[in-house]
């Protein structure tokens, strides 16, 4: 099988890491976070390390902004290249199809691995649905396989794609607070965002659905186990500059989500986008791994955790235990 695979490799006393990306996107989530888009490839990934934007001179009130946005993103990927561990991690070729697909492509990245690698221990990591596609791979109890990280992964799934009616009909709704210069953009982030969330593959990933009631993996004792949730769901914030006083200042214009949901009635809105209980994508409660393991909550959305320093430190601490 013909697969797009980046390989780093590290220190040789240092186990080996395979990163799995989630859906819709592709391996560059992990190797190239400056020029990936996600959200069906709509908004560039670093769009959500942006901070809160200082005022300058140069700014003119009544512009719009994100805020901002770093030129590099220290991820997951990045930090363990700098502590020396080899990496892997591969574009699934049908990246929001069914999660057998992917676990077939791992299961042949895995064998790479080994080949390159021999003998030494690996690791899986798994970004939101990859955290589930490592786990129907590890029911084949791969003998090198000596770890599983899951960072904001749905184990219980997610209900999300219950709400992908709703959303479009609210984008008239959203148009009206944005100036006409954004409103374009939010239309489209919202059509297209509704397409992929209504798919097949999010369909797979519901509660009860028979991918997650037919996982038949279990913990083993040569395994350590570790998972990561996120209860923030502020994901983007467009700022307007505004001018006062002989002084100018960023006013908060939309909060995605946070804007819509305020918008749909409260009997309706999934967990999932419930500020103190999900992460945008996935509940806080659905991100901890169904058996015991080492499992920690943190106030990031569902991509920022991916750079997230206590998850590195976590993470790096149990690679070193291998």
């Amino acid at each position: 099988m013909k697969l797009d695979v980046a390989v780093h490799r590290g220190r040789e006393d240092r186990p080996v890491v395979i990163f799995i990306h989630g859906l819709g996107v592709d391996r560059s989530f992990w190797t190239d976070p400056e020029e990936t888009k996600i959200l069906a490839r709509n908004i560039p990934l670093r769009l959500f390390a942006a901070e809160r934007p200082l005022a300058g001179p140069e700014e003119k009130a009544g512009g719009l902004t994100f805020g901002r946005v770093p030129a590099k993103v220290d991820n997951l990927w990045r930090i363990l290249l700098q502590e020396g561990f080899s990496v892997l991690s591969w574009s699934q070729t049908r990246p929001a199809g069914p999660v057998a697909a992917a676990v077939e492509e791992l299961d042949h990245v895995l064998a790479r691995a080994e080949g390159l690698f021999p003998g030494r221990p690996v690791a899986l990591i798994g970004h939101s649905r990859g955290g589930l596609i490592a786990r129907k791979s590890m029911e084949h109890r791969h003998p090198a396989v000596r770890a599983l990280v899951t960072i904001a992964s749905p184990h219980r799934g997610s209900s999300l794609s219950r709400l992908g009616n709703r959303l479009l009909p609210l984008s008239s709704a959203i148009q009206r607070l944005l100036p006409e210069s954004a409103r374009g953009t939010v239309a489209g982030v919202l059509r297209n965002l509704t397409e992929l969330i209504q798919g097949r593959a999010l369909q797979e990933l519901m509660p009860g659905s028979d991918f997650i009631t037919g996982l038949k993996d279990a913990p083993s004792h040569d395994v350590r186990y570790l998972s990561f949730g996120g209860n923030k769901t502020k994901m983007l914030t467009l700022y307007r500059w505004k001018q006062a006083g002989g002084r100018r200042s960023a006013q908060t214009l939309l909060s995605f989500p946070d804007s819509i949901v305020g918008l749909l009635p409260e009997s309706i809105v999934p967990d999932e986008l419930v500020s103190g209980r999900g992460d945008f994508m996935v509940t806080a409660e659905s991100a901890v791994l169904p058996w015991p393991g080492q499992h920690y909550n943190l106030p990031e959305n569902h991509i920022s955790i991916t750079w997230n320093r206590t998850v590195a430190d976590h993470v790096v601490q149990l690679l070193q235990q291998l």
